[in-house]
């Protein structure tokens, strides 16, 4: 595969520029995103995860892999419901984010939250929101305050739903991010539903991507099932924001395979045709992957093992961790609040 740049010049796609080491490490990651999601519903189904609920990713994990890997360490990432593994691909440790899980007082909220609301801006993890399209006007601030500090290169990037483009804070948000040119990276994961409701239903026009041109800005409707695509897309964007270009929209199209959470799999059959799911599995991002690794002739089949165990090993070795760590403390529910540094407190 090759890409040509404006100036006639044809030069190696960026996936193409990666070593043998790099290829293997997104295999692992694609597979620890998909390990994830699969063992976190197990547990739930079993009984071993008996609070909150599981929003499954499977399928989407080109996405996260693929946005996340090209990343600077100093960058920001603000992942939402469905990119939990992002938090452990930028961070945080397999055992934190277990813990946040069972909301556990070692989780990064201290057993407020079971799920993605959580941050670490040692990271550069920005905290999401529920409401979707609030975490774009939430990014702004962020790279905002960074450009008051004299910071114009440490990109964003801000994950979102299609449904949540339909939004009045997502337009605020990319109107004020390209008036004044934020290094912020938009990915909007369009995976076909917004809870039940139809991508026909929730957008005008064929794609999520021609949006963008409202905004004046870059704007591409991409496989989010083919790693390398989302790969190389990023890159593009990447530099485009570091040269202080202003935000780039990615739309990654891919499918949510599962209920909105495990509590509408049974639902989910019902609004989503069986032909449509069948067609989307077939183009499941992991095993896609692995036939260009081997079409690359650098890998013996032997290499690229369907899971890894280790990462099935570390993965559950983390769940026991958080299983058999302590409850948060009943005193502690009004802790952390407010910011008391601020002379604001309960």
């Amino acid at each position: 595969m090759r890409t040509r740049r404006k100036n006639g010049q044809q030069t190696v796609a960026y996936h193409q520029r990666l070593e043998k080491s790099d290829l293997i490490e997104i295999y692992r990651r694609l597979w620890f995103a998909r390990l994830f999601d699969e063992m976190l519903y197990d547990a739930k189904k079993k009984g071993r995860l008996r609070r909150g609920n599981v929003y499954g990713s499977r399928g989407q994990e080109a996405i996260m892999v693929g946005t996340t890997y090209p990343l600077r360490p100093d960058d920001f990432v603000s992942p939402i419901h469905r990119d939990m593994p992002v938090f452990v691909f930028r961070g945080m440790t397999v055992e934190q984010v277990m813990c946040q899980v069972w909301g556990k007082a070692e989780a990064p909220t201290r057993g407020k939250d079971s799920w993605s609301h959580m941050g670490d801006m040692n990271l550069g993890i920005v905290h999401s929101t529920s409401m979707l399209g609030s975490t774009i006007a939430v990014a702004c601030g962020v790279l905002w305050a960074q450009r008051l500090d004299g910071r114009r290169d440490r990109v964003l990037v801000a994950y979102t739903g299609e449904g949540a483009t339909a939004t009045g804070p997502f337009h605020e948000g990319v109107n004020f991010a390209a008036i004044h040119k934020l290094p912020l990276i938009v990915v909007v994961e369009n995976n076909q539903y917004a809870y039940s409701t139809p991508v026909e239903l929730e957008v005008p026009t064929k794609t999520v991507a021609e949006r963008a041109k409202g905004y004046g800005i870059p704007g591409y409707s991409i496989d989010g099932n083919d790693f390398n695509v989302v790969y190389d897309t990023m890159c593009e964007a990447l530099a485009h924001a570091r040269a202080g270009n202003g935000p780039v929209l990615i739309e990654c199209v891919t499918y949510r395979l599962q209920g909105h959470a495990d509590h509408d799999e049974t639902r989910a059959r019902q609004y989503r045709p069986v032909e449509e799911i069948e067609l989307w599995e077939k183009r499941d991002p992991l095993p896609r992957y692995r036939e260009y690794l081997l079409s690359t002739g650098l890998f013996e089949e032997s290499e690229l093992p369907t899971p890894p165990l280790d990462i099935k090993q570390q993965i559950e070795q983390a769940i026991a961790y958080a299983i058999n760590s302590p409850d948060p403390e009943p005193h502690t529910a009004l802790e952390d609040i407010y910011d008391e540094s601020a002379g604001v407190s309960l």
